[in-house]
Formats: C-alpha cells, sequence, structure tokens
C-alpha cells in the first residue's frame, strides 16, 4: 500500500486502537483491503478501506478519551467547575432579589451559603474520580487568580482573600468526606 491517505489513515487508525487488538484488527482490514483490491478495483478497495477506518474512528477515540484518567479526571473537574458556577449564579440572584437597595454587592452571606454546596460538589465529583477536587481547586485557584489580577472593577480585600480560601477549602473537604465514607 503506497498511498499516502491510506498510510496516514492507517497510522491514525493504529493509534487509537487499543494496544491489545491493534495488530489484529489492522492485520484483518489490510488483509480484507488486499482480497478486495484484486477481486474488484483498486479505487473500490481503497474506498470500503478508508470507510471501515472513519466508521471505526468515532468509537475508538470514545474508548481512548474515557480510558485516559487524567481526561476524564479533567473532565469531572471541569463539570463540578461549572456547577459551582450554576451554585454561585443561583445564590448571588437570590441575594440580590432581596437585598434592598444600595447594600452592598459583596455579601458574606453568598459565601456562608455557597460553601456546604462547594463541599457536596467536591464531595460528588471525589466520587467520581477522586483526583477531581483538587483539580478543581487548582482551577478555582487559576481563576480567581486571573480575577484578581485583570479585574477592572474594585473588589475588597477580605472578599478576594476569602475566596483564595473559601473555595479550595470547600473541595478539600468534600474530598476528605468521600475519603472517609466506608468502602463498599
Amino acid at each position: 500500500m503506497r498511498d499516502y491517505a491510506l498510510q496516514v489513515a492507517t497510522w491514525t487508525f493504529s493509534w487509537l486502537a487499543p494496544r491489545s487488538q491493534r495488530e489484529a484488527v489492522l492485520g484483518d482490514l489490510l488483509e480484507e483491503y488486499a482480497l478486495r483490491a484484486n477481486a474488484a478495483s483498486a479505487s473500490a478497495a481503497r474506498r470500503w478501506y478508508l470507510r471501515q477506518l472513519c466508521a471505526s474512528a468515532l468509537p475508538l477515540l470514545w474508548t481512548r478519551l474515557t480510558r485516559s484518567a487524567w481526561l476524564s479526571t479533567l473532565g469531572v473537574a471541569l463539570c463540578a467547575y461549572l456547577t459551582v458556577g450554576v451554585v454561585e449564579l443561583i445564590v448571588n440572584w437570590a441575594l440580590a432579589s432581596s437585598a434592598a437597595a444600595g447594600t452592598a454587592a459583596y455579601n458574606p452571606l453568598g459565601m456562608f451559603i455557597t460553601f456546604p454546596m462547594v463541599v457536596l460538589i467536591g464531595y460528588f465529583a471525589a466520587r467520581f474520580r477522586r483526583a477531581a477536587p483538587i483539580v478543581l481547586g487548582a482551577i478555582m485557584l487559576l481563576n480567581v487568580t486571573a480575577m484578581t489580577l485583570w479585574a477592572t472593577e474594585s473588589l475588597p480585600g477580605w472578599y478576594r482573600i476569602a475566596y483564595f480560601l473559601v473555595g479550595p477549602a470547600a473541595l478539600l473537604i468534600g474530598r476528605a468526606l468521600n475519603s472517609a465514607r466506608p468502602a463498599r
């Protein structure tokens, strides 16, 4: 097989296929390709081969991604981060709608309400992937650092310090609670 498109497709497929099955699957595909090239035209065999590789690419990629521990940990952490964001939006909306006009925009009550929710989010993130709360805490620290450095509005000092401490602490507590959970 000297066709560069087929070589690139075969290389990509071999990267996606699990090691334990790579040689057998590629061997079967190449054997069938050779039979089809001899029985019919080379272009028909080529189209068949590329269709087989393309049809297998997405399922193989999905399998590869779900078996990759760091990527699934990052995925759980990002989903948990979005959940934390939704919780904060809801809490801030509820506090803003119930606050009287002229009250401070940065209400410590919001942190007290959000804290146990973030503990729960950390707990459930740790149930999916043990390291997810740590990755989530790192994401939160990076985000808070970026907001502190590039914020155009003036934030109270206590608010900045609290956000550096409260979110990651809640996540570590949630992870610890998950670790203390009895094994089944």
